[in-house]
């Protein structure tokens, strides 16, 4: 463990226990105010505070509570009543705050969900009625539509300049049949004005006068001064130069466009195929019935360019707001798997032992403590002192794991019986099979890349990440044992595999992935072999080439279990650990020693790996499990 952070929590937690706070809660509990030693005392808490020893080695994980008094079942009624108070308000209250924060991240996970669920349902519904969900089609398709809505204009323009012409002939005729008007004279003013408002100078004064008119009305409502505002007398003077300017233009078209409508009809009636007033008015009656059937297609057209052009941006708009909120309901499962192991681990403090009463002196029982281990050191020399501090690093039960390091037990596995006439093989495939299940429902996602490692060697590793994969592979799941341990592989010797090209070869580029990958006597279960490894392939664990093996593998099979080095010998195993969803220490029995255990465990937390938890091997197997012995009744 980091002795910094530890020595931090140790002296917050002593605080914490004679913190007024905690006292105050005790003296709350029924009956513990109206003890004699507390109710003569003026300020209780302060006399709580002055008396109550708190005490917490460095050299040990274990939190005493004392208090001295004349009345012993007083005495350990207050020790009692300030213990369940720090239990229960410090302790409890911290695991019941992030129960709650679990509870809220995740009715906010679902109610993201179902928003992402609703929304995608309108986007595939908006994209069904584009007929395409590419925005960049939808693009070309209202570049299409634009491109007809422009060649239907210009065939309107063409037809209604034919329909003035037309019409302009009519006039003419029509006044010089009835000897109103000379040739000079025959153009109506209404086709003046008409080729008037079509010329471009005329129609970009006119443009300029109406903004001028709009910029005025905006100024005189914003400004208090109104009229009188400097900006309105600018614009005023600007809209009068613009008037003259339009008058001006309309005086010098005039004259050119009299002359051209006289010049287009006196041409008309000079040939000899000149046209009669009747066919004029026939061909007026086509083209008018042409420029509102072009009109009609041209307003349909233009509709649907609109539409797809705001139907397109909503697309693009929709798909942008999905986006972003997974992105956001990712990250908060993400947070959400991670509180639900820090859930499932016991709490950092429990209560060991409640207050009691020393049996008698306590100079005498130091005193007699003493003398016997004097005695025994002297009569055994100290060997069995010496094998007591041995034994008490070691794992002897699976509840050490969790009590002693904080760690979560996966599951136990006994040793495997080389024994012909009492095989164990059917009960190491259970034991196994259960800590598969147990990995598997780890998270909301089961992880597809599992690291085994231990904290030194000869501690089961590479067998259970033989067995582990062997389970995965007979629950119909595609499954690769990838042996990891560079520098010792043994993964193949398990599998009763040749030792060939490998994860060493993967690392160096010399082959690529397919090629390294043989078949198992299992079904659905294949491997990749050590290989041989040497100062290449050690270095380039390190670089980018490592993550582009494990994805490759991560793609191509549904779990990917690598059999990894001990930890706490070399960084093989942290390098590799960070390419992984979640990592397996395992331990065994007797053998492993809960310091290194718990080395190994900070080592995989410091660079970011997710310790799932540990797998006890070597635990006995004596219970007889007569009834389910077998898979089938006899």
């Amino acid at each position: 463990r980091d002795s910094e952070e530890y020595e931090a929590y140790r002296k917050t937690q002593v605080q914490l226990i004679k913190s007024p706070f905690v006292l105050t809660a005790a003296l709350r509990q029924p009956g513990v105010s109206s003890l004699a030693g507390i109710a003569e005392q003026q300020d209780q808490v302060g006399w709580l505070v002055r008396n109550v020893q708190v005490s917490a080695p460095m050299e040990s994980e274990v939190v005493q509570v004392r208090l001295r008094g004349v009345n012993a079942k007083e005495v350990t009624a207050i020790v009692n009543a300030v213990t369940q108070a720090y239990l229960t308000d410090v302790v409890n209250k911290e695991k019941a705050e992030r129960l709650q924060r679990r509870d809220m991240l995740e009715r906010k996970y679902k109610e993201n969900m179902a928003e992402v669920r609703s929304r995608l349902d309108t986007y595939h519904n908006l994209a069904k009625s584009l007929g395409t969900s590419d925005s960049a089609e939808v693009a070309t398709q209202r570049s299409l539509l634009l491109d007809h809505v422009s060649t239907l204009r210009a065939q309107l323009n063409h037809m209604q300049r034919d329909l003035t012409v037309l019409d302009s002939e009519l006039a003419v005729m029509d006044a010089k049949e009835r000897g109103e008007i000379t040739l000079e004279q025959s153009v109506p003013e209404e086709i003046v004005d008409a080729m008037v408002r079509r010329d471009p100078q005329f129609v970009e004064l006119r443009d300029r006068l109406a903004s001028i008119e709009e910029a005025i009305t905006f100024q005189h409502e914003r400004s208090a001064r109104g009229g009188n505002e400097p900006a309105v007398k600018r614009l005023q003077t600007m809209r009068e130069g613009l008037r003259e300017r339009l008058e001006e233009r309309v005086a010098e078209l005039r004259p050119q466009i009299v002359a051209q409508v006289t010049a287009d009809a006196a041409t008309r009636r000079a040939g000899p195929a000149a046209e009669s007033p009747m066919v004029l008015r026939k061909r007026r009656e086509i083209l008018v019935r042409q420029i509102e059937q072009a009109m009609k297609d041209y307003d349909k057209v233009a509709t649907e360019a609109k539409a797809l052009g705001q139907a397109n941006a909503d697309l693009a708009a929709r798909k942008q707001e999905i986006d972003q909120l997974m992105r956001v309901t990712d990250q908060m499962g993400v947070q959400l798997n991670a509180t639900e192991i820090d859930i499932t681990m016991p709490n950092r403090v429990e209560l060991i032992e409640e207050a009691s009463v020393p049996e008698g002196s306590d100079k005498l029982l130091r005193l007699a403590i003493s003398v016997m281990t004097a005695a025994v050191g002297l009569a055994l020399g100290g060997g069995s002192v010496l094998a007591f501090e041995y034994m008490r690093d070691r794992m002897s039960t699976p509840e050490d794991a969790a009590q002693r390091v904080g760690l979560r037990v996966l599951g136990s596995v006994p040793r495997i019986s080389r024994s012909r006439h009492q095989p164990n093989d059917m009960h190491v495939a259970e034991c196994v099979d259960g800590v598969r299940a147990v990995v598997m429902q780890s998270g909301r996602e089961s992880p597809k890349v599992i690291l085994v490692t231990s904290a030194v060697e000869h501690e089961g590793k590479t067998t259970l990440a033989a067995q582990l994969a062997a389970s995965l592979a007979r629950s119909g799941r595609r499954t690769l044992l990838l042996d990891g341990d560079l520098r010792h592989p043994n993964a193949h010797l398990a599998l009763g595999l040749d030792l060939r090209s490998g994860l060493p070869e993967l690392l160096r580029g010399d082959i690529v992935n397919d090629e390294a990958v043989q078949p198992t006597s299992v079904d659905g279960l294949f491997a990749v072999t050590g290989g041989a490894c040497d100062y290449a392939a050690i270095t380039a664990l390190s670089r980018p080439q490592t993550a582009k093996v494990i994805k490759g593998f991560r793609d191509s099979f549904d779990h990917v279990v690598i059999d990894a080095g001990p930890v706490l010998n070399f960084a093989d195993s942290l390098l590799l650990g960070q390419q992984s969803d979640v990592a397996i220490l395992a331990t065994m029995r007797d053998v492993s020693r809960l310091p290194l255990v718990s080395s190994a465990v900070d080592r995989l937390r410091s660079v970011g790996v997710r310790v799932l938890g540990t797998v006890v091997n070597g635990v006995s197997d004596a219970a007889p499990r007569r009834l389910y012995a077998s898979p089938l009744p006899s």
